[in-house]
């Protein structure tokens, strides 16, 4: 089999990973001291099991980024249809939390599965359109599949219950789609009959139509529905142009509830006011754009699709992640990439991160076989060009 010779990792996009990685470091560390002293009797327990993540996400991100393209493509389908086994199976035998199953605990460490299927169901939606082209223009051969493929996903992920991630990828779906190909007027003919859909959904659950009420006035509810809003706005509001001071926070000390995890960005408000807040926001901008630009130069549609669709749900993330926590979308337990705490969430990010970077690093690079060192086609190349 041909040996791939690799490009050189795309250096703005490291090094802004690699920043918000170490700047993780430093919040997770300022905002869990207290908690992690009075859950597990040392300051320094959430902190050290972070910093054990840390090596982990960057292996694995460096190990994907080494795969051809062509394998996973060629992988597909047994990636996709073991997430669907393990989303099947952390509904029987997850652990319930808050009311949720969407975790395994193995060895006193928990796993969210979900965090690591949405790199292969993108995986799925770019091979599909790169391959099929010519049904796109079908709704009942082109879009239907792919939509049927989704509902799958989204049922059982509204099992767990995780709405967020179901709409998450409802989101991202829809802008591949359209990226791909997609007629527009399918798009439009979904969108509209999904809206009843969704509305009936969340009318189904009352603690979703609380919180999408409470975001709206969380103070008119500050101590029941709206309490982690509240504190968030507080922390920001604290924080003004320059923070309190790294370490500083009060909002950390049990007031705001996850504060290391799904309200980091309240707790950097807080600290490093909105000079911090922007200082994060341009370091994800940069790692954003470089996605994108990958995307664009991609040299097959399935790679343009692919590395398209993780810098999307690395974008989104971020986006509901931050506008939870500052009261624009309602509250939901989505993890900021990278800077979050949270191993399965950190592995996913860097699964996405190491898709892309497979793609910048074999565009255009030849393939040579070791012995004759002759040039060689790369496999599936011919596919999707």
């Amino acid at each position: 089999m041909p040996k791939h010779i690799r490009n050189p990792f795309d250096a703005w996009m490291l090094l802004s990973i690699m920043a918000l990685m170490l700047f993780s470091l430093i919040m997770v560390g300022s905002a869990s001291l207290e908690v992690a002293d009075v859950r597990y009797g040392s300051p320094w327990h959430i902190l050290l099991r972070w910093s054990f993540y840390m090596p982990v996400g960057l292996l694995v991100m460096w190990a994907v980024s080494n795969v051809h393209p062509s394998w996973w493509q060629a992988m597909v389908m047994p990636l996709l249809l073991v997430g669907f086994v393990v989303l099947i199976a952390v509904l029987a035998l997850g652990s319930n939390i808050n009311g949720a199953t969407r975790w395994f605990s193995v060895l006193g460490m928990t796993i969210q599965p979900i965090e690591l299927i949405k790199p292969a169901f993108v995986l799925y939606l770019a091979y599909y359109m790169a391959n099929f082209q010519e049904r796109l223009p079908s709704f009942a051969h082109g879009l239907m599949p792919m939509l049927l493929m989704l509902f799958f996903m989204v049922a059982l992920l509204l099992g767990q219950p995780d709405f967020g991630n179901a709409a998450l990828l409802m989101g991202v779906s829809f802008c591949l789609w359209f990226v791909g190909g997609v007629p527009f007027r399918h798009l439009l003919g979904l969108f509209v009959a999904a809206m009843p859909v969704l509305a009936v959904i969340i009318m189904a659950a009352p603690y979703r139509v609380a919180r999408m009420t409470s975001f709206m006035d969380p103070w008119a509810d500050r101590f029941g529905s709206g309490y982690q809003l509240v504190q968030s706005q507080i922390a920001f509001g604290v924080g003004g142009l320059t923070g309190a001071g790294l370490g500083q926070g009060v909002q950390k000390l049990f007031y705001l509830p996850e504060s290391f995890t799904d309200f980091i960005s309240a707790v950097i408000g807080e600290e490093l006011g909105l000079m911090g807040i922007l200082g994060l926001i341009t370091v994800y901008a940069v790692m954003l754009w470089r996605g994108f630009k990958i995307a664009r130069h991609a040299d097959t549609l399935f790679t343009r699709l692919l590395s398209m669709g993780c810098t999307l749900l690395l974008a989104a993330a971020f986006v509901i992640n931050f506008g939870a926590a500052m009261g624009i979308f309602p509250t939901k337990g989505m993890p900021m990439p990278f800077v979050s705490y949270g191993g399965s969430a950190l592995i996913g990010s860097c699964i996405l991160a190491g898709l892309i970077f497979s793609v910048q690093r074999h565009q255009g690079a030849k393939a040579v076989n070791k012995r004759s060192k002759r040039k060689h086609r790369a496999p599936f190349q011919e596919v999707s060009a």
